[in-house]
């Protein structure tokens, strides 16, 4: 039987430390790719904190565009709020369709500045209004959830789930799929691409290519 390992990375944008060309963690994703042939989806904020609109950073997207083991997808827009009651939950304060329209057009268009159109979405911080939900399931082929925090919500959208962490032992498996979600970096919490995490990480692969029959893939290679 074959067994699929999606890896998903949350909160990349072209801030160092945060996804640019000689970071650190980008390092690791490297060498994961050529030690084990891992493939990576790569969630992006199309303009990060209203600081990082993507087509400001044309040359920072070509440089994951060019490698063919990497698949970017949404992940927001701005990744942030207006007010301070749903933290960074764009879409969950978004609560008209009106309102979640235009923030799409917004989001797809500065991606159509660099030349791409991601297939995939994430919610920023999971969430996502019931009225968002309805306008983001126009435009993409499938969406990345958390099943602890989607609260039953159904999608037209093909959904993967998943909850494992890049720093767990404990992995879980929906169908034949294991999808591992982490942030690139970040404080608020332990799921980020620092040396202890690739380690145990790294370990956790040897111990599934050894035990397993693993193939890894992109969430739109499935």
């Amino acid at each position: 039987m074959e067994n699929k390992v999606i890896i998903a990375i949350d909160d990349l944008h072209p801030e160092k430390g945060w996804g640019c060309e000689g970071d650190e963690s980008v390092g690791y994703l490297e060498k994961l790719n050529k030690e084990f042939g891992c493939k990576f989806t790569l969630f992006v904020p199309s303009d990060y904190h209203i600081r990082y609109p993507l087509r400001l950073f044309k040359d920072w997207v070509e440089f994951w565009k060019n490698k063919d083991w990497v698949e970017l997808a949404a992940h927001g827009h701005y990744h942030m709020c207006e007010g301070d009651s749903f933290g960074e939950c764009e879409f969950y304060e978004i609560n008209t369709q009106v309102k979640a329209e235009e923030r799409m057009e917004q989001c797809l268009s500065e991606w159509s500045e660099v030349d791409y159109r991601p297939k995939g979405w994430k919610n920023p911080g999971w969430l996502a209004h019931p009225e968002s939900v309805k306008v983001i399931d126009k435009y993409f082929d499938y969406v990345a959830l958390h099943e602890q925090h989607n609260h039953n919500t159904q999608w037209k959208s093909k959904m993967f789930f998943g909850c494992d962490g890049i720093n767990e032992t404990d992995i879980n498996m929906y169908d034949d799929t294991i999808m591992f979600q982490s942030h690139i970096a970040g404080d608020w919490n332990d799921n980020v691409w620092n040396l202890d995490n690739f380690k145990q990480f790294r370990v956790s692969l040897a111990y599934l290519c050894k035990n397993k029959n693993i193939k890894f893939k992109t969430m739109s290679q499935l």
